[in-house]
């Protein structure tokens, strides 16, 4: 069983991937409602747009230095900080200055490695008491200082260069940028990582007693993308690190298009999917299991209203719909997904009030209200990724249930993209700026194409059969989306079930 997985601190699932919807939420829920000690931390609580707005963080990203090893100390400060918070309740200053004094008093016999450990904690352990934001911010302006202090008045000369306010030789920006860099490198990874060591070996060390850190809503919109993307991946390589304390377990959620997204924005030279796979915990449903949580879903509302026996959703539903069996059916209208079957359950039992029971008649009116409030979930779900997919979705409005990419055809192209692309150079939807580069003779129609198909395939309202020998491909089964070369004029697109109503799809023979 997944919680079971999840609360065992020995195993190395700690990155909860699924589909918005698929029960992560829930993972974490039913975990904070289980243990004692779960430390629950929300992205948007951290004032990381304080390092978003950090002129000088931005312009050591626009110059090229990698500051990977900043957003990893970043974490690993924030979490060794949130850990001994917690076990000794270090919530005001007085209980800090105690903690730390018995702290130094306690370890009397100090190696080399205890003694780098304990002058970390001696540096930034007197605003333990703060919250959480303080230390991002803390963190951040001592980089700041310390990149003024090293650089001085060069930061200036290549702030002008990189603006273009000045120009700077090529040999010049270099050897700042290589300085800078030297600072992002000197940073105190290594006594961080003896603080770890510390934390495992003298302070969560009873295996009875596990700490959790949790983290929830990464998909949401708490900091600007390009720095979410990076603050993700180094957040991931925190999450491998903490593994050393046995009786600490970080635990994150990701949507799956999300993490995928992450590793394609932040891949490095000899990087390497397959080694985070073992991190990660996938929260896929089928039939059965689906049918299992509906059938309790709808015994207990029926108890509550009308009887105490068990009653499951064949005993509630008619046998077949469409001359096809009822689970195929009711199931095909979802995503696979907890929010979508149970969406569909309550709009049938609506519309069969002060009737004779759920009819065929009841389940096919529900389909309509179902649609259309399942397509605008669609909409808000990725309003982060794609904020006008309600605009563009009309290319499949009318369409027929499958048919090929080529029958999106020029005209329909040109007319869509004069309409909503005109000026849509800088916009923050990806789908509006290749309409806009389109138009502008940056690409052809069939690549646009390609782009508006991808979309839509990510956000899982079709399915791609690439060509005549490949299997047909859906994101809600796990597909990773095709390549643009695998997308050709004759692939076969399949419009969702579950948008068949609200965009009037044509069942043509």
């Amino acid at each position: 069983m997944k919680s079971r997985v999840l609360k065992d601190s020995q195993s190395p699932q700690r990155i909860i991937v699924g589909r918005t919807g698929a029960g992560k939420s829930a993972l974490i829920f039913q975990l904070k409602n289980t243990e004692d000690h779960v430390i629950e931390i929300s992205p948007e609580n951290l004032s990381l747009n304080f390092i978003s707005n950090s002129d000088i963080i931005s312009l050591l990203e626009r110059s090229g230095v990698k500051l990977d090893i900043f957003y990893t100390l970043l974490w690993k400060h924030v979490f060794a900080v949130e850990l001994l918070r917690a076990k000794f309740n270090l919530s005001t200053e007085e209980k800090t200055k105690s903690w730390l004094n018995n702290i130094f008093q306690s370890l009397q016999k100090r190696d080399q490695t205890k003694e780098r450990a304990l002058a970390y904690i001696r540096d930034w352990g007197d605003k333990f008491w703060q919250e959480t934001e303080y230390r991002i911010k803390e963190v951040t302006q001592k980089l700041e200082s310390d990149i003024r202090s090293q650089l001085g008045a060069d930061l200036e000369g290549l702030r002008a260069g990189v603006s273009g306010g000045q120009k700077i030789s090529d040999e010049t920006k270099t050897e700042v940028v290589h300085r800078a860099q030297r600072v992002i490198n000197s940073i105190q990874m290594k006594a961080l990582s003896d603080v770890l060591a510390l934390l495992a070996e003298e302070i969560f060390d009873d295996p009875q007693q596990t700490y959790y850190i949790v983290i929830d809503k990464l998909d949401e919109n708490w900091v600007d993308s390009d720095l979410r993307y990076r603050l993700i991946r180094a957040l991931i390589e925190t999450i491998k690190s903490f593994r050393v304390i046995p009786a600490v377990k970080i635990i994150i959620a990701l949507r799956l298009d999300l993490i995928q997204t992450v590793f394609e924005k932040t891949r490095d030279p000899g990087f390497q999917e397959e080694k985070y796979h073992a991190l990660m915990l996938n929260v896929k449903w089928d039939k059965n299991s689906l049918e299992k949580l509906l059938d309790k879903r709808i015994t207990r509302l029926v108890r509550e209203q009308y009887t105490n026996q068990s009653i499951g959703l064949r005993a509630l539903f008619p046998k077949k719909i469409n001359n096809g069996d009822l689970i195929d059916y009711f199931f095909s209208m979802t995503f696979y997904r907890p929010r979508d079957a149970i969406a569909f359950v309550n709009e049938c039992l609506k519309k069969s009030e002060g009737r004779d029971g759920i009819t065929v008649q009841c389940v096919r009116e529900s389909e309509i209200e179902y649609s259309a409030a399942r397509m605008d979930a669609l909409y808000f779900e990725w309003i982060v990724r794609y904020p006008r997919l309600r605009e563009y979705i009309g290319f499949l409005e009318r369409m027929p249930v499958k048919f090929k990419l080529s029958s999106f055809t020029k005209e329909k192209i040109d007319d869509f993209a004069l309409k909503v692309c005109f000026d849509g150079e800088n916009d923050s939807d990806p789908i509006i700026r290749a309409g806009y580069a389109y138009l502008n003779g940056g690409s052809s129609p069939h690549l646009f194409t390609i782009e508006l198909v991808k979309a839509f395939f990510t956000v899982g309202i079709i399915g791609i059969k690439p060509d005549g020998f490949t299997a047909e491909m859906w994101q809600t089964d796990g597909a990773r989306c095709p390549s643009d070369g695998q997308i050709k004029p004759a692939s076969s697109i399949s419009i969702h079930p579950i948008a068949w109503s609200r965009l009037g799809v044509r069942f043509d023979h």
